[in-house]
């Protein structure tokens, strides 16, 4: 079992976890990525999204990654100990419902307005989190990712359409009423989790170097009502260490 803090986990709606990723796994996940952005055609599976148009055109972002490649990426997640993390904070009905990777490529990658994933989903998922980790260095520089401390003691938030943002809904109409803003400062192989409810964001990549990262998402499937499309147990899960 990989050791893990989140004592900052309920009040602040959110954990940095510190490194999660091994070096190895973590070289072997950009080069599974760059050899998907380089390729000529990638699965409808993954639900690929791009950035850039024409000769620029790069990926943005890919879904479903477990259930497309579950030998090359579940014992990654163990190694990582993801199922430990999800286990203590949720139970043995811990489930990953979303397994995604976020590229934010050089140049082109656009900016991620303000939002809660609970918000976007079409289910809901009390107790669900999110665990997000860095395959690059993440910052400002780079198009990095924040958030706002607190932010999901409140609930769901209306969400709005957005004329700068096509992919969904923000809150960026209110942005400027949901407090103090929490730059992370990810070295590559860390890892910072958050609630459903927890706002967060990322800017634009104008930087020379990709800023990579890759998001599970678990949630109790053991919850009255629960559903979902995707849905992989520890149990499963863990068989593939």
């Amino acid at each position: 079992m990989v050791e893990h803090d989140v004592t900052a986990w309920a009040a602040e709606g959110f954990a940095e976890l510190g490194q999660r990723l091994e070096d190895d796994d973590r070289i072997a996940l950009l080069e599974h990525f760059d050899r998907m952005d380089s390729g000529a055609r990638i699965s409808p599976g993954y639900q690929a999204q791009y950035d850039g148009e024409g000769d620029t055109r790069r990926l943005r972002k890919l879904r479903r990654l477990i259930w497309n490649d579950p030998g090359f990426f579940g014992p990654i997640l163990n190694r990582m100990g993801a199922p430990d993390l999800a286990e203590d904070l949720i139970g043995p009905q811990a489930a990953i419902i979303l397994h995604a990777a976020f590229l934010k490529p050089a140049q082109v990658g656009t900016h991620v307005a303000p939002h809660q994933d609970q918000a976007l989903w079409t289910h809901d998922y009390p107790g669900a989190f999110s665990m997000w980790t860095a395959l690059t260095d993440v910052g400002p520089r780079n198009g990095g990712l924040h958030g706002y401390p607190r932010s999901h003691a409140g609930g769901v938030i209306e969400h709005a359409p957005d004329a700068e943002h096509p992919w969904h809904d923000t809150l960026t109409h209110v942005s400027d009423t949901l407090g103090e803003r929490h730059e992370f400062h990810l070295a590559p192989g860390d890892s910072v989790m958050w609630d459903r409810l927890f706002v967060h964001a990322s800017g634009p990549n104008t930087s020379s170097e990709d800023r990579r990262g890759m998001v599970v998402v678990f949630a109790n499937a053991g919850a009255p009502g629960f559903h979902a499309r995707d849905v992989l147990g520890l149990e499963e899960l863990r068989s593939m260490a």
